[in-house]
């Protein structure tokens, strides 16, 4: 079984069950967060164009958006972002931060403002790339029409971002493609990391709702 067959697989699970399905939100959430958080982080004031702004603005709303739906599901413990109200909550940040530092570690022999830009535009065209097979997926198995309605907003715009993103690789690196398929290799495999322990997570005993306010 692929990774994308299995994903979609654990999907089906935790649809089915409203607090899973809160952790599942409030990951996706904390991961939309941290994107934001490493965009504004990252660059320079001088530097930042409003193209960049404005997908830092994109990625914090999508964070609040889908941290709210968690919080209509699992109730108010999910207005934080604990380990318990989430899914493999390391392993999730630790494959964004990896991707983030492989690209980074490409362009070591660049000036930091190239390697900053060529870094920011990878990662965040890898990290979309993903995103919508994820989200594609996702919308597939939801039955819940107000989540099925955000995730389409939430599509379009991360749709027209990747193709803004992938137009500005390729004006701005010209071993794009070369280059686009070895980190493709490495997200990948970050990637399947990630679904394993998701695999783990699920098949381990679930803590109750009401272990959260313990």
């Amino acid at each position: 079984m692929n990774v994308q067959s299995q994903l979609g697989g654990l999907i089906n699970t935790i649809v089915q069950d409203p607090h899973l399905h809160a952790r599942w939100l409030n990951t996706f959430s904390f991961l939309e967060y941290v994107g934001f958080r490493k965009i504004v982080k990252s660059q320079r004031a001088e530097a930042l164009n409003a193209t960049i702004l404005g997908h830092a603005i994109e990625e914090g709303r999508h964070a609040l958006g889908l941290k709210k739906l968690a919080i209509k599901l699992g109730g108010k413990d999910f207005d934080l972002y604990a380990p318990q109200t989430m899914l493999c909550a390391q392993e999730a940040e630790a494959y964004f931060q990896d991707l983030d530092h492989g690209c980074e570690a490409a362009f070591a022999d660049r000036s930091e403002a190239e390697r900053t830009k060529l870094t920011y535009l990878y990662v965040t065209w890898l990290i979309e790339v993903r995103a919508l097979e994820v989200y594609g997926l996702y919308k597939q198995a939801l039955s819940n029409a107000e989540i099925v309605a955000r995730l389409e907003g939430l599509l379009s715009e991360e749709a027209g971002h990747l193709n803004e993103v992938e137009a500005s690789l390729r004006a701005n690196d010209p071993a794009f493609e070369a280059r686009a398929r070895e980190f493709k290799g490495k997200e990948a495999a970050l990637y399947e990391t990630f679904i394993n322990a998701l695999v783990r997570e699920l098949d381990a005993p679930q803590p109750g709702a009401f272990a959260l306010s313990a």
